[in-house]
Order: structure tokens, then C-alpha cells, then sequence
């Protein structure tokens, strides 16, 4: 249609391109995701995750009821995943491969999954010294946001991308390519109507970000799912090739699908995994 917009801006560690019928209701998308980024970014270190990696084993921190929102989330995954999905792992792995920083006051971790973390209502406390990272499940959260701000703008359609998660409401459904992480070769084509699409790949060096583990021969895992927050978790499970994968894209309501090493397609089924 002619009269859609679309602007991208750098923020969530990649580029985010949002497109809409109205100027206003992309700004209103990209404050969403600012937002977002400033609650929850690790290297950031006044962020609400930030302050929970410094001080949480000391005394409980109060967090904005965003943040409080994704880490719950978050916790149900690595719960309902048995640690597949793990943002406490992931934030240990992270500080010792040296993608994350140690911030002034902040501890080496030493808390080793996601059971060593408490939230009650809005404050997070930490059995001993830990650190999280959310990157594995709020960049799919933010999509949610900037979609959920041009809606309450009388946005009549949208789309949201951030370095392959993506969302889209409208009536018309919005193409997307689902491509080889290596070549960037497209390989597959999908339609985003009126939900979201995640997909997460493993590095050229063969690493898999916010992993605890993964499958061996397979190269990306692709969700669709009606919220991107979801989404975003749920491609770690996949990837991981997590026993409880099937189990938990039934109960999102999520269809999965992975690229072999040897280029192949395939197909996650709830039902049939979860069997």
C-alpha cells in the first residue's frame, strides 16, 4: 500500500525497522522499544538488570512492572523448558566469554540457573551472587510494545522488525524470509498476520546466544506464535532440541520449524513431540 511508512533506528543491539500508515504511530513504536532497552539492557548499567545483577544477592530490588513482566515470563520458560531456556545461564556464560561487562559493585556470578532467582510482585532478589540476561526473550517483548502503541494510536496496520523478530497486525498478512544464517540465502517464506515470527541461529563460529545447550546438526529454529515475547524464548527451546519442546509450543499455541547442518527443513510438531 502506498501509504505506509517505514523508519529503522539502532536500538535492542541490532536495527529495528518499523513500518505503519502514520508517522506518529512509529514514534510511538520506537519509544516503546527505547523503553524497553533501558529497563532491560545488561550493558546498561543503571538498568533495571543491572541493578538486579550488582545487588539482588544483597537485598531485593524493586523493578518496573515491565521488567517484572518479561523475567516472569522468562521464568516460566526455563521451568516449563526443565532450563533449556535460562536467562540466569545465560548471564554466567555471557560474563565469562566476555560479551557481557562486570559493572562497577557488580560480583562474579555464582548462581548457575534460574531456580536461584525470586520475584514477588516488583522486586527480584537473587539467592547468591548471579547475573541475567534478557536478551533472549525482551527483544521479543519490545516488539510486543511497539505493536501494542501503534495499536492505541489507531494504527489500522503495522509491522515491526528487530534483527528478525518480528510482528504484524493488519488485514493483510505482512511477507517475511526466513534466511540461511551463513549465506543469507532465503530459504524459506512465511506471512506474518496478526502475530509474530522468531528465529534464532547459531554463530559462524558455531556459538548459539542465550543457549544453555543445543541440538547437535541443526543451524536455526523459526517460531511463530501469537506474541513475539513467546516467540523469542520458544527458538531457544527448539534449538536447544529440548525434550520438552513440543510440550511447550502446544501450550503457546506456537508452530516451530528447523534448518538442518545439511540444509534440510523440518518441521516441529506439538502434538507429536509432545507424545
Amino acid at each position: 500500500m502506498s501509504d505506509r511508512i517505514t523508519r529503522c533506528r539502532p536500538l535492542l543491539g541490532t536495527f529495528v525497522e518499523v513500518t505503519a500508515d502514520s508517522d506518529p504511530a512509529i514514534e510511538a513504536a520506537f519509544q516503546a522499544i527505547a523503553r524497553v532497552h533501558d529497563l532491560m539492557s545488561a550493558h546498561a548499567p543503571d538498568s533495571d538488570v543491572s541493578r538486579i545483577n550488582r545487588f539482588a544477592h544483597e537485598h531485593p530490588i524493586e523493578v518496573d512492572p515491565q521488567t517484572a513482566t518479561v523475567l516472569e515470563r522468562a521464568l516460566h520458560w526455563s521451568k516449563q523448558s526443565a532450563g533449556a531456556f535460562d536467562v540466569v545461564a545465560a548471564g554466567a556464560a555471557a560474563i565469562r566469554s566476555g560479551q557481557l561487562p562486570l559493572h562497577p559493585g557488580q560480583p562474579k556470578p555464582r548462581a548457575a540457573h534460574w531456580s536461584w532467582v525470586e520475584v514477588c510482585d516488583l522486586t527480584v532478589g537473587f539467592l547468591r551472587p548471579g547475573c541475567m540476561d534478557l536478551g533472549g526473550i525482551a527483544k521479543g517483548y519490545a516488539v510486543d510494545r511497539a505493536v501494542a502503541a501503534m495499536k492505541a494510536l489507531g494504527a489500522l496496520s503495522g509491522l515491526v522488525n528487530a534483527g528478525g523478530d518480528m510482528a504484524g497486525f493488519g488485514p493483510r498478512s505482512w511477507p517475511a524470509q526466513v534466511v540461511q544464517p551463513e549465506s543469507r540465502r532465503a530459504i524459506a517464506n512465511v506471512g506474518v498476520s496478526n502475530g509474530a515470527i522468531a528465529t534464532s541461529s547459531l554463530q559462524p563460529d558455531g556459538s548459539a546466544g542465550h543457549l544453555v545447550g543445543r541440538a547437535a546438526g541443526l543451524v536455526s529454529a523459526t517460531v511463530c506464535a501469537p506474541s513475539a515475547m513467546d516467540a523469542d524464548a520458544l527458538t531457544k527451546i527448539v534449538l536447544s532440541g529440548s525434550p520438552a519442546a513440543g510440550t511447550c509450543l502446544k501450550q503457546a499455541g506456537a508452530q516451530a520449524f528447523v534448518l538442518t547442518a545439511e540444509g534440510a527443513i523440518r518441521a516441529i510438531e506439538p502434538e507429536l513431540e509432545a507424545a
